[in-house]
């Protein structure tokens, strides 16, 4: 009953929380696309937009971004890792202790990130193109996944035996596979993750578009090698 009771309040945190962050970045995006849509017709759209390329993000921002990315592809190594040997019944508590240290680095690491968006002054969006609106948009599901992924590898940890292994330091306890209710949180934790490689493939994408076709630079606002602003 009390293990019952403790899953429930697990879940009900969870989805608060959840709930709370896509609520937030529904808000940002809505908010920057409307500040979009009300500037579009006041600029002088190639002098301004060559401005505003040249505005780099700052320093700490760029730090934060390309460790988050180092973390992300470790602990997509890790977790793959995990599988197999999860399959191979060869599992170990060091295994699972690095990989939930990363996921919780990946999640403070977006957390400072949020707080710099709000605290540095941002570069403003390097068009009002359709492409541009939606690369807005792609960043606020970039930070969704971010918080979410290592929320539901969380969840999976506390409603399965793998916490308690790690508490107890017992590799014994460590499941074979997932069953009950953490079944529901490392599916879910798989299928963000998976999301996830979408959604930065597509990022990707968008950066080598204004790298090599546009050739307009934008990719040196995530560069170290600048003066500060």
């Amino acid at each position: 009953m009390i293990q019952n009771m403790l899953e429930l309040w697990y879940w009900i945190i969870a989805l608060a929380i959840m709930v709370g962050v896509v609520i937030y970045f529904v808000i940002g995006y809505v908010r920057d696309s409307w500040e979009i849509l009300k500037n579009h017709l006041d600029e002088d759209h190639h002098t301004v937009f060559a401005e505003r390329i040249a505005e780099p993000y700052s320093k700490r921002m760029v730090m934060v971004h390309w460790l988050t990315l180092a973390l992300l592809v470790i602990a997509w190594y890790l977790g793959d890792t995990l599988v197999d040997e999860r399959n191979e019944r060869s599992a170990t508590l060091v295994g699972y202790l690095v990989h939930a240290l990363v996921g919780g680095s990946v999640l403070m690491l977006t957390a400072m990130r949020m707080i710099y968006r709000s605290v540095d002054r941002m570069p403003q969006p390097a068009s009002n193109s359709l492409i541009d609106m939606m690369a807005r948009g792609i960043h606020h599901w970039l930070y969704l996944l971010l918080v979410l992924i290592p929320l539901t590898g969380f969840m999976t940890l506390l409603t399965s035996r793998v916490g308690e292994a790690l508490v107890t330091v017992n590799a014994k306890l460590l499941p074979e596979k997932f069953t009950g209710p953490s079944v529901i949180s490392n599916v879910s934790h798989d299928l963000l993750m998976t999301a996830l490689m979408v959604v930065v493939a597509i990022h990707v994408l968008g950066a080598a578009w204004h790298q090599f076709i546009m050739k307009d630079g934008l990719m040196g606002r995530m560069s170290l090698r600048r003066k500060d602003r």
